[in-house]
């Protein structure tokens, strides 16, 4: 395969022992029907088998490029593909995830206008063994107007493999915060969509996003019980978001606060772990009373506690 200084897409996946799954990931984006791209594999300071495999994806195929990570975290993986890339479009693929197999060239399809600076594809979340799990679509949260205080309220983006952005716009947006732990990702998606906004990729799920009890999205919230996030206070002290919603920022971070905390019961609950979820519910309840006056919450909760295709 002959390599191009600009390529259409860079896909970045930072991968830190991740030999079980990166292979599966790594194979879908060779199998894509858009060819012309460039793969910056992250070895993060792997201690199993990790680089192996990444090294003989690039023995047989000149696109994928094996680099190694500072070891500082997933930001800093990904902040350093960022600048290392030569595409047109970026997308940050975890090394646990899986493409649709025109996953790229649906991308590449929506971003026709300049002024859109990504486009959000749909998600089927599945499980540790690849099996699909039930769940609503993400991009029926994704409004025609207003999309970052949808996306302030709620990740309607779910994971960075859902999301084609120009390279560009992310690096005018800075990266990746390394400061932050945890919701890093979606404290980034938010300073892009101040930039522009994000169009919507129909037709199929365009990521397969494994589920795992130990993932970001489980993470978000850090300590179940405390009552301050860190990638939601980042958002709340950005000047930019400040000057763009005054004191509505306030409010819409309150939406997103409830979210992720009860999103981290669901998750209890999901894992096997309904005593946990129960205690956390209550107290939930509790901690935030105005959980019981958002009745699309409620419904979203209750509908995701049973994920079984």
């Amino acid at each position: 395969m002959e390599w191009k200084s600009a390529p259409e897409f860079s896909i970045i996946i930072p991968a830190r022992n991740m030999e079980r799954f990166i292979e599966e990931t790594l194979e879908s984006v060779r199998k894509q029907s858009l060819m012309d791209f460039e793969v910056l594999c992250i070895d993060d300071g792997s201690t199993d088998g990790t680089r192996d495999i990444l090294d003989r994806f690039a023995g047989t195929d000149d696109r994928f490029l094996p680099v190694s990570g500072p070891a500082k975290g997933v930001s800093a993986a990904r902040n350093l593909g960022l600048r290392m890339a030569k595409g047109k479009l970026l997308l940050f693929l975890d090394a646990d995830d899986v493409l649709h197999p025109q996953a790229l060239d649906r991308f590449r399809a929506a971003l026709t206008d300049p002024q859109v600076v990504g486009a959000v594809a749909g998600v089927q979340r599945i499980n540790m063994e690849g099996e699909e799990l039930r769940g609503a679509d993400n991009r029926l949260l994704v409004p025609q107007q207003d999309q970052l205080a949808a996306l302030l309220r709620k990740n309607f983006v779910v994971n960075g493999g859902a999301l084609a952005i120009r390279t560009d716009i992310a690096r005018q947006s800075r990266g990746f915060d390394e400061d932050l732990k945890n919701g890093e990702d979606w404290e980034f998606w938010c300073r892009v969509a101040l930039i522009g906004p994000f169009v919507v990729v129909d037709g199929p799920a365009l990521l397969l996003y494994r589920q795992v009890a130990s993932g970001a999205n489980y993470m978000t919230r850090g300590p179940v019980f405390s009552r301050r996030v860190p990638c939601i206070d980042k958002v709340a002290e950005n000047p930019a978001m400040q000057k763009e919603f005054g004191s509505r920022l306030r409010h819409l971070l309150r939406a997103r606060q409830i979210d992720v905390f009860w999103t981290g019961v669901r998750n209890q609950y999901q894992y096997g772990r309904k005593p946990a979820a129960l205690f956390e519910g209550l107290c939930g309840m509790l901690m935030y009373p105005d959980s019981l006056f958002r009745p699309k919450l409620i419904w979203r909760f209750v509908r995701s506690l049973d994920r079984r295709v």
